[in-house]
């Protein structure tokens, strides 16, 4: 008898194999590719919709003064309470929101959506005006000069306008759930031309 161990034969490689397995892995790699592409399509989609509808909240609750527009051609928000009341109005309505701030029926946007910083920036001559609610409805205010104060997204403040930021959970493909933020500002500007 021989207690001789047998060895695994060797196995053939036909080219057929390696090409089953190349094709494979790159089947495997589109369909990776496919699926990274679709996640950025759709977080590019609810970036362009959200900036949509911040930029319309914002301009919605930016109501000037229209007797001191009439008297010193100063666009000025006067009562920033009642501008951010009427904000939280628009993006409920904008974004299809319910009570709990939560979006009704199937959408990208999961969860809560919160309202992280309302500001109003009120420009007269060369002061600012800086009206700021945080994410508790808190008001603080301060003034700023016209040259220094900029937006918390980076843009100088040269007219009167409005700042949202919200923050929400995004949806993605396959389930995957992400924190998005969001930040608008939109300047509330006049076209003075006058013709002699």
């Amino acid at each position: 008898m021989r207690f001789r161990k047998r060895g695994f034969p060797r196995p053939s490689t036909k080219s057929g194999q390696v090409e089953w397995a190349a094709g494979l892995f790159f089947l495997l790699f589109l369909g990776i590719l496919l699926c990274a592409l679709l996640q950025l399509d759709i977080y590019r989609s609810s970036s362009q919709y959200l900036e949509d509808a911040l930029a319309l909240s914002n301009l919605a609750s930016a109501v000037v003064d229209v007797e001191e527009y009439g008297k010193s051609h100063k666009l000025v928000i006067t009562d920033p309470r009642q501008a951010y009341e009427r904000y939280k109005s628009a993006v409920k309505e904008n974004l299809n929101l319910n009570d709990q701030w939560e979006c009704q029926g199937d959408g990208v946007i999961t969860g809560p959506v919160i309202i992280v910083n309302y500001t109003v920036y009120s420009v007269s001559g060369n002061d600012v005006e800086v009206s700021r609610f945080d994410e508790d409805g808190l008001l603080t205010q301060w003034r700023e000069q016209l040259g220094s104060a900029v937006a918390p997204n980076g843009i100088k403040i040269e007219a009167t306008g409005v700042y949202s930021e919200i923050t929400y959970q995004l949806e993605g493909f396959l389930g995957t759930v992400a924190e998005a933020r969001k930040g608008k500002l939109a300047d509330i500007v006049t076209n003075d031309t006058t013709t002699n």
